[in-house]
């Protein structure tokens, strides 16, 4: 599981397909300037993002975020499609008003509730 809530640790990021790469350093830019570039990811406004990289994952991010990822309500679901052919998902999960952690998964880890409210 890769977590990143930054864009200087972007670094984190580079053994992944440019195309996930680029949607997420979108996301942390975001974060960054709302939210500011030297927040705790877990204690202050704005939220962090979860790269998925093998099932066991899944029980991390519970622990760590308490989120059922078989039982969440998303916000939206986009593929991300790389050049390689390779396929994620990006899901946005928001725990509050000013807190969410968007989960980028490879799709044949997606849960399947995940993939049915995909965004065609």
């Amino acid at each position: 599981m890769i977590e990143v809530s930054h864009l200087n640790e972007k670094e984190k990021l580079k053994a992944l397909p440019h195309e996930v790469q680029e949607t997420i350093e979108g996301i942390l830019q975001i974060l960054d300037t709302e939210y500011g570039a030297n927040r705790n990811k877990y204690e202050d406004d704005g939220g962090y993002v979860v790269v998925v990289e093998k099932i066991e994952d899944f029980k991390e991010i519970m622990d760590k975020a308490y989120i059922d990822c078989n039982e969440v309500i998303e916000e939206y679901v986009d593929n991300i499609v790389c050049s390689n052919g390779e396929v994620y998902t990006n899901s946005l999960i928001i725990c509050n008003n000013d807190y969410a952690v968007p989960l980028i998964i490879p799709i044949e880890l997606t849960p399947q509730n995940l993939k049915d409210y995909m965004i065609d």
